[in-house]
């Protein structure tokens, strides 16, 4: 810890500008929030959340100055004081009994905090006092305690938990100054050590492995003792890496209309916290986190926070200037987007690991957003409990999810692991993403789900094909381990609104302004079945979700003894599998306005190993090629050996082309220069 000539009390800044922040209150975002919310805090009768309200009544004391608010403020506070921080919860207790300290502990240690910054003025020795015993006797010292004895949320550097409670410990540390310096110091150098190995861990990209949702909680707790640090004159942690790259996570994780994030897991659709952002763009001059700050609180009303955070004089700068495609490849997640306009079509696969906190069993699952509309969806979390902790509920399943299910059985689940973005590391169930592109009218992904999958597939490869800006090819590359049984596998999509079958090979997804059309290419033959409709534990009515499976054709009986059968794959003598092993999937996803019709000419390409679509619609033609077995291949007018090759032309004008894992293609007759 640095010394200080700043008011070590003041660790919100407040005091030394308090004129300047009541003068914001008249700024536009505030003009219309600030007022009534004072009214409100006069005339808020104490309930159940007690901390919460008098934090907030305390704080509008210190903006306003209104001696009253103060004086109710600090009354309230000297009854709640004697129970204020309560006990862990007993679901928490009832996982890790050895663990005193939990969210709840650290959440009452924070607000605590928080409202003798607000307070202080007013407190007097024997209020001080009360506050120090609670924090030292009912709740950092119980973080500090648990920290010591090695629990299991002080060595996580990838979980919201070791944020949330070791920032509880470092600001009480903070208010801690006052009476024991040296408790206080040992109380901090616990807690900043691995808040600072959280942003190294995360530095490279800024991303997070438990959700958009999460991740905001999570490092808004590191924030916190950040913006404390920095307003008593300690190091500016704002000079890591970790801090200039924050805002494009859940930028590219968000809904096109900023309406919400793109949730999945047990991450909530919620997009909230500006003030995470407006606080970033103070500190580095952040033009993007100022404009990002300012579309959530289109949807949002302002808080305490913003009020602190927000720099009026900064110039908000959009993501035009940004690719509309990104791969985090730290976290396998990779989003593809249209533009950056309210309407545009979102993608998102999801890769990762199943060992990874607050995770579902839904690795190579992807989402789809159009015109502001959630066209393929995931059921997000159920309620918490230790049971949703140690089983796998409908929402946690695969079978609830935008992916493969085989044999009606879950994806591998290891137990969570939450030391590092490691895909292998905390066991063998894992989708690793790779063979990303990004080009003009082209993107693409993989995913490979294998070791998920490893009772009973040797291969289990996602292809994504996105041919911009609104059709998506999806091929699934299957092989079965060795058994002697066929599997049951289902593609599986969900979404929020009604699913139809046209009755020409096509299904669709009946949004209010937009539609999905399905169209299933592979395998051959295949059926279409209309899945039970989810609830959601935490859903609504008129929030449930339809649901279809693809499957192959499924072998019912046979009418002889397999060993006189017809299909060679079940003759004990042919010396050959005993079942066909491989399997593909390929789905053509269109986003069309709701008033649009269907109106491309589809044509399967299926030689072989070489599968692909061709796509025509007046003089526009796009070819899609999979040749995994990486062979050269002749198709009509394109010649290559690479896995993968897409080629966009529009009459005689190639329009964008891009081939994966290759080193050869002719179109037409004629090598294409990879210069260019």
């Amino acid at each position: 810890m640095e010394g200080s000539t700043k008011q070590q009390f003041d660790f919100c800044n407040i005091w030394s500008r308090r004129e300047a922040l009541l003068e914001k209150t008249k700024l536009p975002l505030f003009s219309s929030w600030w007022k009534p919310f004072v009214e409100s805090q006069q005339t808020l009768e104490l309930s159940n959340n007690l901390m919460e309200q008098i934090e907030s009544i305390a704080f509008a004391y210190a903006i306003s100055g209104d001696e009253a608010l103060g004086q109710k403020a600090l009354n309230s506070l000297r009854k709640a004081l004697p129970t204020y921080i309560p006990p862990a919860g007993a679901i928490h207790k009832e996982m890790y009994p050895e663990v005193e300290a939990d969210l709840t502990v650290a959440s009452a240690c924070k607000k605590l905090a928080y409202t003798y910054n607000f307070l202080h003025p007013l407190l007097e020795s024997t209020d001080k006092q009360l506050i120090f015993s609670q924090l030292v006797e009912k709740g950092a010292g119980i973080i500090y305690h648990d920290t010591l004895a090695g629990a299991w949320w002080s060595n996580a550097p990838n979980s919201n938990w070791c944020s949330h409670l070791l920032s509880g410990l470092a600001l009480s540390g903070i208010v801690l100054m006052e009476d024991d310096p040296d408790l206080s110091e040992k109380w901090i150098n616990a807690a900043t050590g691995p808040l600072l190995r959280m942003l190294d861990l995360a530095g490279e990209e800024g991303a997070g492995i438990e959700g958009t949702g999460y991740w905001c909680g999570c490092y808004r707790s590191v924030q916190e003792w950040t913006e404390a640090a920095r307003n008593i004159g300690w190091d500016d942690w704002y000079s890591h890496p970790f801090w200039q790259r924050a805002v494009e996570f859940p930028l590219y994780m968000s809904r096109p209309d900023k309406s919400s994030l793109m949730n999945f897991g047990d991450t909530g659709e919620g997009l909230g916290m500006s003030y995470f952002f407006y606080a970033i763009a103070n500190a580095l001059d952040h033009g993007l986190a100022q404009w990002f700050g300012n579309q959530i609180t289109v949807n949002n009303s302002p808080s305490r926070w913003d009020l602190l955070y927000y720099n009026p004089n900064l110039e908000p700068t959009p993501p035009d200037y940004m690719p509309t495609d990104r791969f985090f490849k730290s976290v396998h997640l990779a989003s593809f987007r249209s533009s950056w306009e309210e309407d545009a079509v979102f993608f998102i696969l999801k890769g990762g690991s199943n060992a990874w906190s607050h995770c579902h069993l839904d690795l190579n699952s992807f989402f789809i957003d159009a015109y502001g509309e959630r066209l393929v969806v995931d059921p997000g979390p159920g309620d918490y409990s230790s049971h949703y902790f140690t089983s796998v509920d409908p929402e946690v399943s695969t079978a609830w999810h935008n992916t493969l299910l085989v044999d009606n059985a879950d994806q591998r689940q290891p137990p969570r692991y939450r030391m590092s973005f490691d895909l292998e590391e905390g066991g063998d169930a894992y989708c690793r993403l790779t063979d990303m592109v990004s080009s003009y009218k082209i993107g693409m992904i993989c995913g490979d789900a294998t070791t998920a999958y490893g009772d009973y597939l040797d291969r289990f490869f996602r292809h994504i094909v996105y041919l911009k800006p609104n059709r998506f090819v999806i091929y699934d590359s299957i092989r079965a381990r060795e058994v002697r049984t066929q599997r049951h596998y289902q593609w599986l999509l969900h979404s929020g609104f009604p699913i139809v079958d046209n009755n020409d090979g096509t299904l669709e997804v009946q949004g209010k302004k937009s539609k999905l059309v399905i169209h299933p290419i592979l395998p051959l033959p295949y059926a279409i079945k209309f899945l039970p409709t989810r609830l959601p534990k935490r859903g609504k009515a008129g929030k449930e979700i339809h649901a279809i499976s693809l499957r192959p054709e499924w072998h019912h009986l046979w009418n002889v003894s397999p060993k006189s059968s017809p299909y060679p794959q079940w003759n004990p003598r042919s010396h050959g599998l005993l079942y066909d092993r491989d399997l593909q999937f390929m789905v053509v996803l269109t986003v069309l306005p709701q008033e649009e019709k269907y109106r491309y000419e589809i044509k399967p390409i299926i030689q072989n190993d070489l599968h692909g679509v061709k796509f025509v619609q007046d003089d526009e033609t796009d070819l899609v090629y999979f040749n995994l077995a990486g062979r050269r291949f002749e198709d009509s007018r394109v010649i290559s050996d690479a896995e993968k090759v897409v080629i966009r032309q529009k009459g005689d004008e190639i329009l964008d082309w891009s081939i994966v894992n290759g080193q050869q293609l002719i179109y037409d007759g004629l090598p294409v220069n990879f210069q260019t």
